[in-house]
């Protein structure tokens, strides 16, 4: 009996604990790579099993079904009214993406050298997206967006992608 009340505290401990992490992203439904899904009531289950899952980096929460989809790979994004889609921190930064790489609204693009160029330069706006030169093999800069606001996430080969909701 005891034993099974420790391991229930530590198992609420763990899930409170993840349930701070959680970035969520309303309005974006996130296509692809589904692993898992399940029924739940609200999108705090959704981030709980996901932070606890070891191949799940992002979710999808459908309001109208009550129901979360679990995903191990982001194929793209849609915007749809009836979903929230969370994604899972995995770094010091918060979330990092490889190989996907995020629009915003009103997203700022510069040419940069680097990716960690790329991360200083939008530190004010908490997401980036940093791809390698393109074509030009000679280029030594790339594209490097900054956003605040995400519009949408897609599969591009090369790019990396990062997240900070919380960087004060």
């Amino acid at each position: 009996m005891i034993a099974t009340t420790v391991f229930g505290l530590m198992m609420m401990h763990v899930g409170a604990a993840s349930v701070q992490s959680c970035l969520f992203l309303p309005n974006v439904s996130l296509n692809g790579g589904t692993v898992d899904e399940f029924q739940t009531e609200d999108i705090t289950q959704c981030c709980v099993q996901c932070s606890t899952s070891g191949c799940c980096i992002a979710y999808t929460y459908d309001t109208i079904k009550k129901r979360c989809y679990l995903k191990n790979a982001i194929g793209y994004s849609t915007e749809d009214f009836t979903m929230t889609s969370g994604l899972k921190p995995n770094s010091r930064f918060g979330v990092t993406l490889k190989n996907v790489k995020i629009l915003g609204d009103q997203t700022n693009r510069i040419e940069l050298r680097s990716e960690e160029e790329c991360r200083q330069y939008c530190s004010a706006y908490q997401v980036f997206s940093w791809g390698p030169p393109r074509g030009d093999h000679h280029s030594k800069t790339a594209e490097c967006a900054c956003t605040m606001r995400i519009k949408s996430l897609s599969y591009d080969f090369g790019c990396t992608s990062e997240i900070n909701p919380s960087q004060g």
